[in-house]
């Protein structure tokens, strides 16, 4: 009875294998179809694309924040923003953009403690004026 039920299963699954280019152990799942294995494809297809994206994006970050240090233009904006970010609890992408440069860290500081003494020195209050 078995027999009876497996050799046209299998009959069909060398059809769908010989036809559809699909991978015999997939084409042994009765639910596995042909575009599923065109949409496995596409994506093994796309992959390098989408890794080779990521890569630039990736270099243009380390490349913006290096130039950032290298030409001695870090901004209050963009210590106010790393500071932002630590708040936030990402204090290990903060530090991973302070490695880019060695002289990173020391501006950074140099800025946030300027930061810092601005806000001290500026009144709290406009009542404090009036006073």
């Amino acid at each position: 009875m078995i027999v009876i039920l497996a050799i046209p299963y299998f009959i069909y699954v060398i059809r769908k294998v010989q036809n559809h280019s699909i991978p015999f152990i997939k084409a042994l799942n009765p639910f596995y179809t042909k575009e599923m294995n065109e949409a496995v494809q596409l994506k093994a297809s796309l992959s390098p694309i989408l890794r080779e994206m990521e890569t630039q994006d990736v270099a243009r970050f380390i490349k913006h924040w290096t130039m950032k240090f290298e030409n001695d233009s870090l901004s209050e904006q963009d210590v106010i923003a790393l500071n932002t970010k630590i708040e936030e609890g990402r204090q290990d992408q903060v530090n991973g953009i302070l490695a880019l440069h060695p002289e990173a860290r020391n501006q950074f500081q140099k800025i946030n403690e300027k930061l810092k003494n601005d806000t001290v020195t500026e009144p709290k209050t406009a009542a404090e004026l009036l006073v």
